[in-house]
């Protein structure tokens, strides 16, 4: 498979084949089509554990559940970070390397 260049903006979860500058904190990084699929797939998995983990907020006294739903949602952004690091360029390694979270 071809592999071209994206620019991935975790904040709004944009994959895009051009950079927009301004756009949030933009990470560039080669991928084929497979692995855009799986990014975009992790980007729906921590958009469910964040839409369970706010359930909890309208029941500040009953955290029963929200702890492993809150590490769900850490969880899927770590792997996120580490997807985004493995398919980056040299810059976007050096940017996530900075952040301390891999």
């Amino acid at each position: 498979m071809e592999k071209k260049h994206y620019f991935v903006t975790i904040d709004t979860q944009e994959i895009r084949e051009i950079s927009i500058p301004d756009s949030g904190v933009e990470y560039e990084i080669t991928a084929n089509h497979k692995e855009i699929e799986e990014l975009q797939e992790l980007f729906m998995k921590k958009n469910k554990d964040a839409t369970n983990a706010t359930e909890y907020i309208g029941k500040p006294f009953d955290e029963w559940g929200a702890d492993e739903e809150r590490g769900a949602y850490n969880d899927h952004m770590l792997q996120i970070h580490k997807k985004i690091f493995q398919l980056g360029t040299e810059e976007t390694k050096a940017k996530i390397s900075e952040l301390g979270i891999i």
